[in-house]
């Protein structure tokens, strides 16, 4: 593009976003605690789904030091179902930061933005930009899709050196318009209009895509092939003692660290499952027998849950009502209990 192209299109794009923006409520402020909030809920997750999680969030932690004063089992809980539970960890690990470090202002220098756990460049372009109207690219899968389809890119998107030339083109561009517009309109264009489907028919771009202009609108972006899910099988035992059901709480570390979950074995019998399961516990069980399998399917891999169900002895361990946990539990072994329920 030349630099009147860049001029038209930033100009384009923000003027078709300031006539055409959902009405969302992190889109009604520009306080950087709402804005990081959103960011991280919305990694992974669509704009729909996230929504009563943020509002729920905002009521019960109003300010970011309201969130750095809760516990994390708090935090957790508040975020059951989101998925993905590592963000409800590094939102609450960068909030305390923000308390400690910061004073319990939210910092509106990039370096320091880029310091708060789990804040990747996406997202601490994204606050420094929208929050601090801060000419700062923020260059995530929308912004790629619609920028390989308007300038005919077929390197694959998910390449670094892609990313680090779009968002070179992208910097530029940001230049010539408001910083927190034009990184919305950017965003909000490959969400409602540049999609994998494309709308091509009401793109304030169209006389200016490439794809459009060469019927590329399918092949375009191109992607690298990635690696395939990795597959585990687990037994895994719901174990219950009248009304109640054996948890167990997760290592600090690893996949969904520090969540509750039904005692499962990553073991090839049942067999040799019951015998890690009395090693671990000293209790007796009865009346055991298969329930189902449950496929839980996660980032980069799938689980096959073989569920047995069995009755315990006595309460010599952590039994919990089902209705009224104490901590949160993950999705996946929520689908356990709720084959229990059922």
């Amino acid at each position: 593009m030349k630099k009147q192209t860049y001029i038209k299109f930033a100009h384009d794009i923000s003027n078709w976003y300031r006539a055409n923006k959902r009405d969302l409520p992190f889109r009604k402020t520009n306080d950087p605690y709402k804005i990081f909030l959103s960011e991280m809920m919305l990694q992974q997750t669509q704009v729909q789904t996230m929504l009563p999680y943020y509002a729920r969030f905002i009521e019960r932690f109003p300010t970011i030091n309201d969130l750095a004063s809760a516990t994390e089992d708090d935090v957790l809980t508040m975020w059951q179902g989101l998925g993905y539970y590592r963000r409800a960890k590094f939102i609450h690990q960068a909030a305390i930061a923000v308390r400690d470090q910061h004073n319990g202002v939210f910092p509106s220098d990039l370096k320091s933005i880029k310091a708060l756990k789990g804040v990747g460049d996406y997202t601490a372009g994204a606050i420094h930009s929208i929050a601090f109207n801060q000419p700062t690219p923020a260059i995530d899968g929308n912004v790629m899709r619609v920028m390989s389809r308007v300038l005919g890119i077929y390197d694959p998107i998910n390449n670094t050196e892609t990313v680090r030339s779009v968002k070179q083109l992208v910097g530029k561009m940001i230049l010539l318009e408001n910083p927190s517009d034009f990184t919305q309109a950017l965003m909000e264009l490959g969400a409602l209009v540049c999609k994998q489907t494309p709308v091509c028919e009401v793109c304030p771009v169209q006389a200016k895509c490439f794809a459009y202009k060469h019927s590329a609108q399918s092949t375009l972006p191109v992607k690298e092939k990635l690696a395939p899910k990795t597959e585990h099988h687990f037994i895994t035992f719901l174990v219950t003692y009248k009304d109640k059901v054996l948890l167990q709480r997760n290592p600090a570390d690893g996949l969904l660290a520090n969540m509750l979950a039904c005692p499962q074995f990553e073991v090839d019998t049942f067999d040799e499952a019951l015998t890690l399961f009395k090693h671990r516990y000293s209790f007796d069980v009865k009346n055991i027998k298969y329930v189902s399998q449950i496929k839980h399917v996660f980032t980069h891999r799938v689980w096959y849950m073989h569920i047995y169900q069995m009755d315990a002895t006595d309460l010599n361990a952590s039994f919990y009502a089902i209705d009224a946990l104490p901590h949160a539990i993950s999705r996946a072994h929520q689908k356990v209990l709720h084959s229990y329920k059922k």
